[in-house]
């Protein structure tokens, strides 16, 4: 998919600035080096004194240029007023222009209560980042523990994330590779593979044949006036790093926002552009913490009319291009045959030995989570409500939690919760 997105770029289709970008985690686990910077207030900030009287430390490298940051920063400064005597915090800017003047104008103008400063020790070349913002945390053994590129959704992921480094119970470096989920149990579709399902019965698929590209692209038309999506993500995915970007609107939401409990699947609805709007636009789910984010990458069309303008578009800039329409049925070989659960804790992470319910009206049948953390449950097709009956020794479940299959084979991602 790479190789796309090197079109997109020729095309001139620039995706959101800071919301997805890959970073280099063989820093996690190592100590991280020592640096010292002098805050706006000028005052000296040094890692190694802030570890002495706090449990840790969260470093945060930004610009005043950067949205993504400023999205971030009532948030950060949020959990900074609930955390600050037990986390260090310091926001150091990237920017070569941005003068400690200029960082403290936007402090104050922000409002941002926690210490500000320049990147002088270059941390930003350390972390390998390749967008901003970075968030690092460097726990009280003084080692790298967590890395995120891109900017928190909310003030809750923050402490969710610093919750992990903070107390006695922490006794030796926990590498955290994502942001914890939150602590209910939940369930969410998967499937074998990444894949957009476009509902309107109207839809075309358009097979495109792009030449250095080895595998077809589908890209859809759509003639209504509202486009209808389903997006299917595989087990290994976190939901929480997942975010599905429309380039019409230059807007993203995260895909947890897309969850719709009564149909148990990840839908959205997007109007298609009007002519004032230009004809086609592109989309992609992209997994914001991979070194390759996109998942799926597609372009939607109004009219059949347009799927040769944006043909053109691409022979403009050198591809030879080719295309057919596709089939609009999909293949059934992608649906299990059973029923698949995949027991996982907050941290995305396999719990074996977890034992459920497949109950209908007149029987239950129990099943358990082997090493792996799957549960199979291979009984005839049927509207099953599934009850978690019994979890390991230092883990936890919402006792009153429901899951309904559909009255076919189907594929979940069960989340429970480590104590």
């Amino acid at each position: 998919m790479k190789k796309l997105i090197l079109v997109l770029l020729v095309l001139g289709l620039v995706l959101a600035a800071g919301t997805a970008a890959a970073a280099d985690a063989g820093i996690l686990g190592k100590p991280f080096p020592e640096f010292t910077a002098t805050d706006t207030q000028g005052n000296t900030f040094t890692l190694s004194e802030a570890l002495k009287d706090h449990e840790a430390v969260l470093i945060n490298l930004w610009a005043t240029w950067c949205p993504p940051c400023e999205r971030e920063f009532p948030d950060l400064n949020d959990v900074y007023g609930r955390y600050g005597d037990r986390v260090a915090f310091i926001a150091l800017s990237t920017e070569q222009n941005d003068d400690l003047e200029t960082i403290e104008n936007y402090r104050t103008s922000h409002g941002i209560s926690f210490p500000m400063g320049r990147d002088e020790a270059g941390l930003m070349n350390y972390t390998a980042g390749t967008g901003i913002p970075v968030t690092v945390v460097v726990d009280r053994f003084g080692n790298a523990a967590f890395m995120r590129v891109g900017c928190f959704n909310n003030a809750e992921e923050v402490t969710r994330v610093l919750d992990v480094f903070l107390g006695d119970g922490y006794t030796e470096t926990f590498v955290l590779d994502s942001v914890p989920a939150e602590g209910a149990t939940r369930a969410f579709p998967v499937a074998a593979e990444h894949a957009l399902i476009v509902e309107n019965e109207t839809a075309k698929p358009v097979i495109f044949h792009i030449g250095g590209i080895d595998s077809p692209l589908t890209f859809y038309v759509i003639p209504d006036d509202t486009a209808r999506l389903r997006l299917e993500i595989t087990a290994e995915d976190q939901p929480e790093n997942l975010i599905w970007y429309e380039e019409q609107t230059g807007t993203y939401r995260f895909l947890n926002e897309l969850l719709d409990p009564e149909r148990n699947a990840f839908v959205c609805e997007t109007a298609m552009p009007g002519t004032e709007q230009g004809h086609y636009f592109y989309a992609c789910l992209q997994d914001i913490t991979a070194e390759d984010p996109y998942l799926i990458e597609t372009f939607l069309m109004r009219d059949d009319e347009y799927i040769e303008e944006l043909a053109d578009a691409l022979r403009a800039n050198g591809f030879e291009i080719s295309w057919e329409y596709g089939d609009s049925a999909r293949a059934e070989s992608a649906r299990p045959q059973a029923y698949i659960l995949h027991a996982v804790d907050q941290y995305g992470r396999p719990v074996a030995g977890v034992y459920v319910n497949f109950c209908t009206d007149t029987a239950c049948t129990m099943a358990e989570a082997d090493e792996n953390g799957t549960i199979t449950f291979d009984g005839a097709p049927d509207r099953y409500h599934v009850q978690i009956l019994k979890v390991p020794e230092g883990y936890g479940f919402d006792a009153d939690y429901e899951l309904y299959t559909d009255s076919v084979y189907g594929e979940w991602m069960l989340r429970i919760r480590k104590e």
